[in-house]
């Protein structure tokens, strides 16, 4: 079997050829099938052709013209029958060589471009700044009834008044000042607390004495005609125990004059 090459470039002189030529002396299909056999690596074979019977042509002139013209149309249909095959599979073989080339020259396919990543949640929103609390300011304490309570309680036990409990003085003393703002009368006032209380009458005139002093001043009697009995034993106590809380109000004026302002409150 010959060199592909010089089948090649065999195949490339008869295509040239045909190409100068003309339609006659051109070389026959059967020359062109079995070179392309041989390159396609098939064996040679050798076919006989049937001639096509002749169609006469009718000729309006029987010129010289006219004769030639119809020898050339004859010969055209001598047409091979059993190569056409061969060439048909030779063109389909080439069709399939390039597409096949065409695809390996083809790249690949690049790979699905990655998917964006989803995107991040919104940052959440911060939180509202919280305000500072400010500084408390010191709570300006009124006067503690602590120790009017303790300054009444100190007088009754220096007068020798029993005392069951703080609770049970202070509560009676202000149920004498109740008394006496629906009924400005000592006397009276007097008898119901020994009448609801332990104390005999005059305990229960120092207990009432002290409780206007110390809880209801308005209510003190002016003159001494206005004094009772118990009143008058029980009135040296009860100007001690009024000194006592005038003391302990200028001294809770010290204190309240040494806190610091208010902010807000000059």
């Amino acid at each position: 079997m010959r060199d592909r090459e010089a089948i090649d470039q065999e195949l490339r002189l008869i295509a040239l050829g045909r190409q100068s030529m003309g339609e006659q002396n051109r070389p026959s299909i059967r020359d062109i099938d079995a070179l392309l056999d041989e390159r396609l690596g098939h064996p040679v074979e050798v076919i006989e052709t049937e001639p096509i019977d002749e169609v006469a042509v009718p000729t309006e002139t029987s010129s010289p013209r006219n004769a030639s013209r119809g020898r050339k149309r004859s010969r055209r249909r001598i047409v091979p029958l059993a190569a056409l095959p061969l060439s048909l599979l030779a063109v389909a073989a080439a069709v399939v060589a390039v597409m096949f080339a065409a695809h390996r020259s083809d790249p690949a396919p690049s790979a699905d471009p990655a998917l964006p990543s989803a995107a991040p949640p919104p940052a959440a929103a911060p939180p509202p700044p919280v305000a500072q609390p400010s500084p408390a300011a010191p709570v300006a304490h009124a006067p503690s009834l602590e120790i009017v309570d303790r300054a009444f309680i100190g007088a009754l036990k220096q007068d020798g008044v029993p005392v069951p409990s703080n609770e049970y003085v202070t509560s009676h003393g202000h149920a004498v000042c109740e008394f006496l703002a629906n009924q400005p009368d000592f006397s009276e006032a007097v008898r119901v607390l020994q009448q609801s209380t332990i104390w005999d009458a005059n305990q229960s005139a120092s207990v009432a004495a002290g409780a206007i002093v110390a809880y209801c001043p308005q209510y003190q009697p002016s003159g001494q005609e206005h004094l009772q009995t118990g009143f008058q034993n029980a009135l040296s106590s009860l100007q001690a125990i009024e000194r006592d809380l005038q003391g302990i109000q200028g001294n809770l004026q010290d204190i309240r004059e040494g806190l610091p302002p208010i902010p807000g409150q000059q």
